[in-house]
């Protein structure tokens, strides 16, 4: 975009105006935020982000899913890897300037088109590392009494083992803990 032309501005020369199939109408909401924009970037006639303010996220993922990215389009000189408009979340200016609440570096999803608060879930790996502090406290417990483990717990050990450790990827939670631990 070359330069913004108010029409119902009282000095408007509107004779010096270029054709109108060469100039792009803008919204109310559009204009206002125009007044501050560095580069508005136009395709084949139409705005590139109709919205200033855009979300980007995982398409592909499934929902909620973490906010990957924050654009301010009309800020940036070069938009060329930038997702396409459709593919992101428009956010209104007020969100945009609530850093502390809305916009935050992490801490914010994406679930049915709308940005939401979001805690990743933890990772089955570090689920089972963490799994792993309990058997060994088990362990120690089997030890001080003198018994040791059962064969269901000692299966759940090497299964906990397996996904702590990556070898088992096929698992999507950790199994349940045995009825019985020790014998």
């Amino acid at each position: 975009m070359t330069g913004l032309v108010d029409t119902q501005a009282d000095d408007a020369r509107i004779n010096a105006l270029p054709a109108a199939a060469d100039m792009i109408a803008l919204t109310p909401a559009q204009w206002s935020l125009a007044q501050r924009a560095q580069s508005i970037h136009v395709q084949d006639g139409k705005l590139l982000h109709p919205a200033r303010y855009y979300a980007s996220f995982d398409l592909s993922a499934a929902q909620p899913t973490p906010v990957l990215g924050w654009y301010d389009t009309w800020a940036m000189s070069n938009v060329a890897n930038v997702p396409a408009a459709s593919d992101m979340i428009a956010v209104a200016e007020k969100d945009w300037d609530d850093i502390t609440a809305f916009r935050k570096s992490n801490g914010r999803g994406v679930q049915d088109g709308k940005i939401i608060d979001y805690t990743p879930p933890v990772p089955l790996s570090v689920q089972a590392q963490a799994e792993q502090s309990w058997i060994q406290q088990q362990e120690s417990r089997a030890f001080v009494r003198g018994q040791k483990f059962t064969a269901e717990m000692l299966a759940y050990a090497d299964a906990i083992e397996a996904i702590a450790e990556g070898t088992d990827t096929a698992s999507t939670r950790l199994p349940d803990r045995p009825a019985t631990i020790m014998s």
